[in-house]
């Protein structure tokens, strides 16, 4: 994960910032509420340990990226969670969002399906092993899906597949809600 956003990415994308032109109280309430939310919660102050003091007192994007993760698990609020890759700062921000929440191993199927994984870049050829498995409360997070074509395919192949529902693009992630009673949108964020 770079540790500072590309200019020019975030100029191009400015149009998309903090929820503007979004007309579902949904998707608008999820985009300020959990992406740009800026409140410090509980966990951020122990959490803030595991970065160098230049990354926390800069608030450099890894930073930003990782609490954005807390909020994001904190929102879902999952019985179980999965995280494929080796990222072991997300997950203990993700163990410290959501302390009840069960881990499992990565060939679980069935009853034991997780309601939130995050995918490392170098892991996301296996996201076709996990969509059919997801519940309707259920949430994917995947890294890097704009850092090589072959993950900016996956990502638009996984945001045309009907068992997905509302996807946000944040660049940096991309994140897929999959409550098909929802209307089936994609949004764009400048995050």
């Amino acid at each position: 994960m770079r540790l500072t956003r590309r200019p020019w990415i975030w100029f191009l994308r400015l149009r998309h910032r903090r929820g503007y032109g979004v007309h579902s109280p949904f998707a608008f309430g999820f985009i300020t509420d959990v992406v740009y939310e800026r409140t410090p919660y509980y966990a951020f102050r122990e959490l803030a340990g595991l970065h160098p003091w230049w990354v926390r007192w800069l608030g450099l994007y890894p930073l930003t990226c990782r609490r954005m993760l807390f909020r994001l698990a904190n929102f879902v609020h999952p019985r179980t969670m999965l995280l494929l890759g080796d990222r072991p700062i997300e997950r203990q921000y993700l163990s410290a969002a959501v302390p009840s929440a069960r881990w499992i191993k990565g060939e679980a199927a069935g009853d034991n399906a997780p309601d939130f994984i995050f995918f490392a870049h170098e892991q996301l050829a296996q996201t076709a092993d996990f969509i059919g498995q997801m519940p309707a409360n259920g949430a994917m997070v995947l890294e890097g899906i704009h850092e090589d074509s072959e993950a900016l395919r996956l990502w638009h192949s996984l945001q045309a597949d009907s068992r997905t529902g509302i996807t946000f693009d944040l660049y940096t992630y991309g994140i897929i809600l999959f409550n098909t009673r929802l209307n089936k949108q994609h949004y764009i964020v400048n995050f």
